[in-house]
């Protein structure tokens, strides 16, 4: 139903929401969901309005569009949008704006149910319960699935604040929704640690969790969805938790990558561009690009950019903490602190091979013609590179081999295929999928050095290795080693990292 429906809908009957909600029934305790979840801002539209002088002129229209801002609806003003307006004449502008509810003073939060988080988090257990009498012992289980033993003992044991417990209990009293704040740790480091080496036995490193509930001390009726009173345990619903506290074999998550970002424009004091994220160069992703509001307000751009990352350290075996520390840092250089996967030179230097048609492009900005076209053979299993190296002369560039070298034309390195290898290029700097994909294939498989490297520590020695690896020397030196090290501190390497 869409937002206008809705408003028809409930406004053609206000009792409407009533009927829709969960209500009690009595004499009967009727436990719905359990589930994880996370605490998130209850939103609503406020009603917002503020008279605007003009300053210069214009119409109405005009100063509607200085109001236009995402969280923003139903911008409205108290004169027609082609009225034409003078200098120091008024115009009152109205609208509804997307805000925190508050209650008594205090900000009004919403659970919003997630399906995975990592050891040492804290998570909200939510249950969902009908009734106003009894109480709600919930307990977590682990389903070893096929797996030939269990990680954890059942049920597993977590933190409630300080105490270690087994189970969650809720006092029933017709609240309908029951939240408690966990986390998913054994209290003592010992334990802890024993924990984290029974997981890291596993290949996935992870473990699948579900509740068991049971409700005691009442005469009503006591209903579960099934006779098992277990919840999440049936396939796809099944709770995961990575087994690592560090970032070693586990996906970084869109709430980390958003505290990461920040962390290194803070540290580089970043602030005209604090929330600005790939809209630079003259060739760019759009889907990733933040033009309006702060990047904490544009989870969905953030999360297309750290689910593509995540499938590239993935695919080409980034999983360690620190080869993704390298990588973050590296790469963060060379997209000029997340603005630009286009170096976009008018003019470049005369040792670009290929000149400005191949300037750096992606986020480890390949240039020159040659590596770009290493990259279409790896990515259209195409053999043009092995024809270039076998009939250049010297170190003439591709362009240069395919205009001289007529063996190199027979074998099909001719100038139309030139001329789409330049437009192929711009894939890297306008396709997400292929700005990640060369930037993990140049670090592992085409420059192994540099992943060979990373495999070696964190200290300013290897960062000057590695950089030699990417592009042949120690261009911004300084600035690689500063955001290699921001970022190893954001990941509390040196005190979290089970693979150092």
């Amino acid at each position: 139903m869409s937002e206008e429906q809705q408003k028809d809908d409930y406004s053609a009957n206000p009792n409407q929401k009533v009927y829709d909600m969960p209500h009690q029934v009595d004499h009967e305790v009727n436990v719905m969901k359990i589930y994880f979840s996370k605490q998130v801002p209850k939103m609503i539209w406020e009603t917002k309005e503020e008279t605007y002088t003009v300053k210069s002129g214009g119409n109405v229209s005009d100063v509607k569009k200085k109001y236009e801002k995402k969280g923003r609806r139903n911008l409205k003003a108290d004169k027609e949008d082609s009225v034409q307006l003078k200098a120091k004449e008024s115009v009152k502008i109205t609208w509804e704006e997307e805000v925190q509810e508050m209650k008594d003073g205090k900000p009004v939060f919403d659970y919003e149910r997630i399906d995975k988080t990592i050891i040492k988090k804290k998570v909200w257990v939510v249950a969902e319960c009908q009734g106003t009498t009894g109480k709600l012992s919930v307990e977590i289980h682990e389903n070893k699935l096929t797996n030939p033993e269990n990680v954890y003992e059942n049920p597993v044991k977590f933190l409630d604040g300080e105490e270690e417990k087994s189970k969650i209990e809720f006092s029933i009293n017709g609240t309908l929704v029951y939240a408690k704040e966990i986390i998913l740790r054994p209290k003592s480091d010992p334990d802890l640690k024993k924990l984290i080496e029974k997981f890291s036995k596993r290949e996935n490193v992870n473990a699948f969790l579900y509740f068991k509930a049971e409700v005691t001390g009442t005469e009503d009726e006591v209903k579960f969805p099934d006779e098992t009173h277990e919840f999440l345990n049936k396939d796809s619903e099944r709770f995961e938790i990575t087994g690592t506290p560090c970032y070693c074999n586990r996906d970084i998550t869109v709430d980390e990558m958003i505290d990461l970002i920040y962390h290194l424009r803070d540290k580089q004091n970043y602030k005209s561009k604090r929330d600005s994220f790939f809209t630079s160069g003259k060739e760019k992703i759009l889907a990733i690009g933040i033009t309006s509001g702060k990047i904490s307000e544009n989870r969905d751009k953030i999360k297309l950019f750290t689910d593509e990352m995540n499938t590239m350290f993935k695919k080409f075996k980034i999983k360690t903490c620190k080869r993704k520390i390298h990588f973050i840092g590296q790469m963060y250089l060379e997209t000029i602190s997340f603005t630009y996967t286009f170096e976009s030179r008018d003019s470049v230097p005369d040792n670009y091979k290929g000149g400005v048609d191949f300037q750096g492009r992606g986020m480890k900005q390949i240039t020159h013609d040659y590596n770009y076209l290493a990259y279409y053979d790896y990515v259209n299993s195409t053999t043009h590179s092995e024809t270039y190296m076998k009939f250049r002369s010297g170190y003439e560039s591709v362009g240069e081999c395919v205009k001289n070298r007529p063996k190199a034309q027979e074998k099909g390195l001719d100038a139309a295929f030139y001329e789409g290898l330049k437009t192929y290029a711009k894939n890297i700097s306008e396709n997400l999928f292929h700005a990640f994909n060369s930037a993990g294939w140049y670090s592992t498989i085409y420059k192994t050095a540099t992943i060979n490297a990373m495999d070696e520590g964190l200290e300013d020695s290897n960062v000057e290795k590695v950089t030699t690896a990417i592009n042949g020397g120690q261009t911004n030196i300084a600035e690689r080693k500063s955001y290699t090290k921001w970022t190893r501190e954001f990941f509390k390497y040196d005190t979290e990292c089970v693979n150092k």
